[in-house]
Formats: C-alpha cells, sequence, structure tokens
C-alpha cells in the first residue's frame, strides 16, 4: 500500500471528501496530500464524520516528548504531564534544560529538541507543550501514517503545543529545516517557524498533512462549559471531546522568565502578512519563507 493509499485508509472513519486543492468545497480542510509534481489533494469532513476518526481505537502510539526550563514554575507542571502520561501507560520523553533568559529563546529550542528526539526514536514521536496534560488517550496519533499532524487555525495559524510526526523523510526534512529556522530566528515564536518550515520542504516534496481539529484542546474556562459539554455536547456530538489539557500556563510565566513585555524585534503569528496568510490558505506555495520574513511589518 502507498503512504497516500495508508493515508486515506486511516482517515475513512471520517468518510472525507477529495478533491483537488484548487477546487472550493464544503466542510473542514482535514488533510493535505502534497504533490509538487502533480495534484495537491485536500481532504474535507463534516465535525459529526470527524469525531469518528478520533474515537477509532489505535495500536501503537508515538513517542510523547517535552521539556521545561529548570527552576521555574514550568517544572511542576512538566511532572503534571509525565503523570498524566504514565496514567495512560505511554512512553515519554521529558528533559530540563537550562533557561536561555526569555521565553521565546526558551521556546525556540524546542525544534532542536525534536530533532533529536526524532531522529533517536524507532518510532514517530509526538511533541507535547508541558504545561499540558493528556486527559485520555489521543487514538488520532496512533498508527498515524502521515507526515505532520497539528491543528492549523483559518488556514494558517499553527498552533505547535501539540505535534506529531512521522518516522518519515519528509518529516525530517521539516523538523531539520525548523530546527535550522529556530537557530537562525532566535527573536520569532517557534511556531511561526514551524508554519515557515512546513512551506520550504512541502514546496520541493511530497507531504501528509493531518490538520486537526482544534476542539483536541481543553483551554481554561469557567466549570460551568465543562459540565453543559459533559452532559449535552459531547453526547449530541456536537464537540469533539477534548484529550489535551492546554493550561497556558506561558500567558503567565512569559512576564516572570522576560522579566519584561514583548522584546524588540520579536515575532509572532499575527506578525506573518497578510498575503503569506491568504497563500497557506488556498494551499498554494508561490511565496517562499524567506519572502515571508522580508514582508514582516517594521517593529
Amino acid at each position: 500500500m502507498s503512504r497516500a493509499d495508508a493515508c486515506r485508509a486511516f482517515l475513512a472513519p471520517a468518510r472525507p471528501e477529495w478533491r483537488a486543492a484548487c477546487e472550493v468545497a464544503p466542510g473542514r480542510a482535514l488533510a493535505h496530500l502534497r504533490h509538487p509534481e502533480g495534484t495537491d489533494l485536500i481532504a474535507r469532513s463534516q465535525l459529526g464524520q470527524e469525531i469518528d476518526l478520533y474515537e477509532r481505537p489505535g495500536a501503537r502510539p508515538p513517542l510523547f516528548v517535552s521539556y521545561y526550563t529548570a527552576d521555574t514554575p514550568y517544572a511542576a507542571l512538566a511532572a503534571r504531564l509525565a503523570r498524566s502520561l504514565d496514567r495512560l501507560g505511554l512512553a515519554h520523553r521529558i528533559e530540563a534544560i537550562p533557561s536561555r533568559g526569555s521565553w521565546v529563546a526558551n521556546t525556540g529550542l524546542k525544534a532542536g529538541f525534536i530533532a533529536r528526539a526524532w531522529t533517536e526514536s524507532d518510532r514517530p514521536i509526538c511533541w507535547i507543550d508541558a504545561d499540558a496534560e493528556l486527559l485520555r488517550l489521543p487514538h488520532v496519533v496512533f498508527d498515524n501514517p502521515f507526515d505532520i499532524a497539528l491543528v492549523r487555525r483559518h488556514g494558517w495559524y499553527d498552533i505547535s503545543s501539540f505535534v506529531y510526526l512521522g518516522k518519515t523523510e519528509a518529516a525530517g526534512a521539516l523538523v531539520q529545516r525548523w530546527a535550522e529556522f529556530c537557530a537562525a530566528h532566535p527573536q520569532v515564536w517557534d511556531q511561526v517557524l514551524l508554519t515557515l518550515a512546513w512551506q520550504h520542504v512541502a514546496q520541493r516534496q511530497d507531504m501528509a498533512s493531518l490538520w486537526l481539529h482544534d476542539g483536541i484542546f481543553r483551554f481554561p474556562r469557567p466549570w460551568l462549559r465543562d459540565l453543559r459539554d459533559r452532559l449535552l455536547n459531547y453526547p449530541s456530538r456536537r464537540k469533539i471531546r477534548p484529550f489535551v489539557d492546554q493550561k497556558q500556563a506561558s500567558r503567565q510565566l512569559k512576564s516572570v522568565i522576560d522579566g519584561a513585555a514583548r522584546r524588540p524585534g520579536e515575532r509572532g503569528s499575527d506578525d506573518l502578512s497578510p498575503a503569506f496568510r491568504a497563500m497557506l490558505a488556498a494551499h498554494r506555495f508561490d511565496i517562499d519563507p524567506e519572502v515571508a520574513m522580508a514582508l514582516w511589518p517594521a517593529t
């Protein structure tokens, strides 16, 4: 079975409709099979069907990897992450690193750490931020044939707090390019450079990408909303039952680590130009990552 066929078979529970990337179709873009020398294909599905994909049991989990900065509040959060993985019987590699003095610099180490973990692992890996916990088994990353799986909002805004990477040539090229970008641009958020690395690699070779629904995350919220979802929305399949409890501690701890507001030259996802965002959302590849960086607004 070809990898494209394996990806199609993996998505079968969601009953997606496959069309050429240039075609407009209803439903959320669930996956992108990139073929630089051929026709790009997009799989689209409706929420009720997509839920079946997330509830499909799997057999072989990836290795879950993370790091945290030593002597910061992240250490206690990482311990909670490890306990959640142990409770679910999932193998993990969670390491302490020394702080580089700023939140952006610390997160910029993520790609290099992931590249090492990916190289040293004999199976796919899944990054999860240290300030998160797993609520249940994330079956969607078990037996997963895709090169990468992550949440991409609005067609261009990548969320790097939960990223699956297969043991494939394309995934290896992606993590290497991501690490190189992070080393060269330490003032830029790692998730922005992941987007640019994905664009760089997908311009040049086949890439199978699974765009996870952002309903996989449970964000901090009033307890009443949790109760309503458990009693109404999850049973009626109006929402995906989340498996990542994303505590968003960085929103408070960033200032603790930085000791200041946003630093000069710091770049986030919102600094990507409208032209680059529109290109990604349209599944095009006509703007190079280097050009996208040149289009950043002045600070």
